[in-house]
């Protein structure tokens, strides 16, 4: 939430009531991280001191799933990168609800090409055991990424559709989602792939930013997730 937002919604608050119903995940911020560091409902005018319930409890992914999103964030999600005191935002990750799946999938491959093309057959696979397109996404660091999945797609003649703007989205196609991990954010899938986990970061702040989008990128899988990762040459 920008600043602005917020100042804005709570002059429209029922002055009778007084109520405002506010649910924030720190852990998913992947924008902006200097200015949410910044950041108190006090500044926005929202008495949040004394009000605030933790929720901690995760439902929509798996044990396995859960702790693979921890391990691949790189252990960044702590609570030094996050305000502290019930006026701030605070950082806390998840307990899972206990819900078991299979293990996330890990391939490491050379080339993007040849990672584009494992994701294919395997979500060829998870098809023919069953799983509707629909159900299924990649999700891709950068357009590169994108581009090279989508004519990996292609040559296996399955359908998708690449997601690079907010009209081209038709979420009820029974097609293999295709978009960045950012535009992935609020969306779940039952299968999701991701690509594109081994950019470096030089920056800290950039290291904070990467290890949040990670983390959405991941636990955006409910039931199953393949993680593809490139080894240099």
């Amino acid at each position: 939430f920008r600043p602005e937002w917020l100042k804005l919604v709570t002059q429209m608050v029922d002055p009778s009531t007084n109520s405002l119903l506010l649910l924030y995940d720190d852990a998913q911020s992947i924008y902006e991280r200097q200015r949410s560091k910044q950041f108190s409902f006090k500044s926005v005018g929202i008495q949040a001191q004394g009000r605030t319930t933790v929720l901690k409890i995760n439902y929509r992914n798996t044990r396995q799933i859960l702790q693979t999103a921890s391990q691949i964030a790189g252990g960044l999600l702590t609570a030094e990168n996050s305000v502290q005191g019930e006026d701030g935002i605070p950082l806390l990750l998840p307990v899972s609800c206990g819900r078991e799946g299979p293990e996330p999938m890990v391939i490491n491959l050379p080339t993007l090409h040849e990672e584009a093309a494992k994701v294919a057959e395997l979500l060829s696979a998870a098809h023919q055991e069953g799983h509707a397109w629909g159900d299924m996404a990649v999700l891709c660091r950068h357009y590169d990424g994108m581009e090279q999945c989508a004519r990996a797609l292609t040559r296996r003649r399955l359908p998708h559709q690449v997601r690079k703007g907010s009209g081209d989205f038709r979420p009820l196609e029974d097609s293999i989602k295709v978009m960045t991990m950012h535009v992935s954010k609020g969306l779940e899938f039952p299968i999701v792939a991701v690509m594109g986990l081994n950019e470096a970061c030089t920056k800290q702040e950039d290291v904070d930013v990467e290890a949040r989008l990670r983390y959405v990128a991941a636990t955006r899988a409910t039931q199953r997730l393949l993680i593809a990762t490139r080894t240099p040459a």
